[in-house]
């Protein structure tokens, strides 16, 4: 971490009153960093982030005579860094974008916004509650589309030959929120 970055995302921390991009945020998702050196002038950096996306930084210097390995690097580095958050800050704004397009929270409700993998297969809402035992109540109806839904982080099972979390959603519910 430079010391750049670092003070501009305690300024943007000071400031911050809303979901926000942080550097600690931003550091967790790199998976590893590549880099090489081209005619002893140019630096490369490839940032790959836990997802598998790539990122890249460039430093050059204009003489040979002025390359110093360890600066080259420091700056491709940062300037990889950089161009994550922009990345960052447009997954974010989408997600606060969907969050903004619902209902707003009732009494006593706060807002969340989450990001989760899950399992899911079409699904009626009669075929689940059949799988779990349950009689549709008489103001459901059976026919409603939807999905079986499993929560994929670890989360403990409750229905037996599932290893995460089952629920059900309605169709609607879940195409607006997973992709």
């Amino acid at each position: 971490m430079t010391d750049t970055l670092q003070a501009g995302d305690n300024a943007a921390a000071a400031v911050a009153v809303a979901p926000r991009v942080t550097l600690e945020s931003l550091m967790a998702k790199i998976a590893g960093e590549e880099y090489a050196v081209f005619g002893g002038v140019l630096t490369i950096c490839v940032i790959t982030t836990t997802n598998g996306f790539t990122v890249t930084g460039e430093s050059a210097c204009a003489a040979p005579e002025n390359f110093n390995a360890e600066l080259g690097r420091g700056f491709a580095r940062e300037r990889a860094i950089s161009k994550l958050w922009g990345f960052e800050g447009y997954a974010l704004r989408e997600v606060l974008h969907l969050a903004e397009a619902t209902i707003k929270p009732g009494e006593g409700m706060r807002r969340y916004v989450g990001i989760k993998a899950v399992n899911a297969k079409p699904m009626t809402r009669g075929d689940y509650n059949a799988l779990r035992g349950w009689h549709v109540p008489a103001d459901e109806n059976p026919a409603d589309a939807g999905y079986l839904v499993e929560y994929a982080d670890g989360q403990r099972p409750n229905v037996g030959g599932f290893e995460g979390y089952v629920s059900w959603s309605p169709a609607d519910v879940f195409e607006r929120a997973y992709r």
